[in-house]
């Protein structure tokens, strides 16, 4: 018998009871829909997961603890090629954050919800083009340009009734071809907010000076950054010519402070050279995540302070594996069910073909044949269960991912790559082969002469 007659036999077998075949690819249905749900469900948690340690660049990143953070590390060119050293580092990372206020230019509605990190030119020249969802590297001579990291986002100003606002982010916000300005310093008729103060008494004596209490500097956006950049994704990164520049405009204001340091106590720190740029921050940056944990332990040998989250992110490697096989198990146990039911059918079929089979015994039929033939039907059976379900499972997790969309940040916690397409659509077939066996051989095994005596 050619395959292909087993396979239009196998179709008009299962046409003929359309209600129990019909049953049972439901039970199928039911057993695919949960299985690829589950772990479609798993799959957006482990998303979730890393795409919260990839924000922090968490995975790649080493902090050094410096005098400024907690530790005894000076930050200098020692230190700094003391650390380049190290098997595994990529990048070393010095910087300095500043916390000025950046409008969009003529409509003051609008504006960035990050700090500024300031980083050396060396540093800068590191984030190449793949890192950038958009825009280009910063050249060491610009002194007007600022870069966005990854999670930076731009909010629109709400206002209440009692006089205070905020600042709503806003999702899609086009920064091409935008002007922007960096405040420095503060406006007379800001309220207090708790970021801005307006001036007291003790400020008396700056506000008769003919100083400004504030200079506005005018700056383009070059870019945004992508996950694939080892910079703080929450950051706007400036190089030293445009720092170097607001120090030098802030000078005009009532109150300069940029271009101070302060120590863990909150105290200036006044530095030896007025012109050199005094980092606060110092990361490392290794070249892989999986040599983070062995980087770590180079740089402790060398008598260095840190804090890095390899341990974390184990943990969440771990809990997400967890996570997976307890859904795995949950839908398999509807697949274990589904498979039940396809025995169930195949049995009842078979008793009621013993005499097709004795006859097509009786006419030079083989073994194999008969045994293929049911097993072709129960695969079927799997075949078109898994394929429902997968139509189904589509529909609901597209249905899901919208509804979470419209309430937060989170865009896809329901995950269906292509492979679990497959996996789901090709393990139902397999459980209907597999499901099929004990019924196949049962049937192998009647008697043809026997049976068509009984008949």
């Amino acid at each position: 018998m050619k395959i292909r007659d087993r396979l239009e036999l196998s179709l008009r077998n299962l046409s003929r009871r359309k209600s129990r075949t019909i049953l049972t690819v439901l039970s199928v249905v039911i057993g695919a829909t949960s299985i690829i749900l589950m772990l479609a469900f798993s799959l957006g948690i482990n998303k979730q997961q890393k795409e919260f340690i990839d924000s922090f660049s968490s995975l790649t990143s080493i902090q050094i603890l410096t005098e400024q953070s907690g530790g005894k590390t000076k930050i200098d060119d020692a230190t700094i090629n003391k650390l380049k050293k190290i098997p595994g580092v990529k990048v070393v990372v010095p910087s300095k954050n500043i916390f000025p206020d950046t409008f969009l230019k003529d409509d003051e509605d609008y504006a960035l919800l990050s700090s500024m990190e300031v980083m050396p030119d060396y540093v800068m020249k590191e984030l190449t083009g793949e890192m950038f969802d958009w825009g280009r590297p910063v050249a060491p001579s610009d002194d007007k340009t600022i870069i966005l990291g990854p999670q930076v986002k731009i909010g629109k100003k709400e206002s209440y009734g009692d006089g205070s606002y905020s600042y709503e982010p806003i999702e899609d916000f086009d920064y091409k071809d935008k002007e922007f300005i960096i405040r420095l310093g503060y406006k007379n008729d800001l309220d207090d907010d708790g970021v801005n103060f307006t001036p007291t008494t003790e400020n008396a004596d700056q506000e008769k000076s003919n100083k400004p209490t504030y200079v506005d500097v005018p700056v383009e956006i070059g870019g945004k950054l992508n996950t694939k950049s080892f910079v703080n994704s929450w950051s706007i990164m400036i190089n030293e010519s445009l720092y170097k520049r607001l120090v030098k405009e802030e000078k005009k204001t009532a109150n300069p402070t940029l271009g101070m340091t302060y120590n863990n106590n909150g105290e200036i720190v006044e530095p030896k050279n007025k012109n050199a740029i005094n980092y606060e921050t110092l990361r490392v940056i290794v070249d892989d995540p999986k040599n983070l944990e062995n980087v770590d332990e180079l740089i402790k040998d060398q008598g260095f302070e840190t804090r890095s989250e390899a341990g974390a992110a184990d943990e969440l490697k771990k809990t997400g594996l967890i996570i997976s096989l307890i859904f795995g198990a949950i839908g398999s146990v509807a697949f274990i069910v589904s498979a039940i039911g396809i025995i169930n059918t195949m049995l009842m079929s078979i008793y009621e073909r013993q005499k097709e089979i004795g006859v097509m015994k009786v006419i030079g039929a083989s073994i194999k044949d008969i045994r293929s033939m049911f097993l072709i039907e129960s695969g079927f059976i799997g075949f078109f269960g898994g394929l429902i379900g997968l139509i189904i499972s589509l529909l609901v997790g597209l249905a899901i991912n919208k509804v979470i969309a419209m309430g937060g940040d989170i865009n896809q916690i329901i995950v269906i790559p292509p492979w679990l397409a497959l996996v789901g659509v090709g393990f139902s077939s397999l459980v209907g082969v597999l499901a099929g066996y004990v019924p196949a051989r049962r049937a192998t095994k009647l008697s043809a002469i026997e049976v068509l005596r009984s008949n």
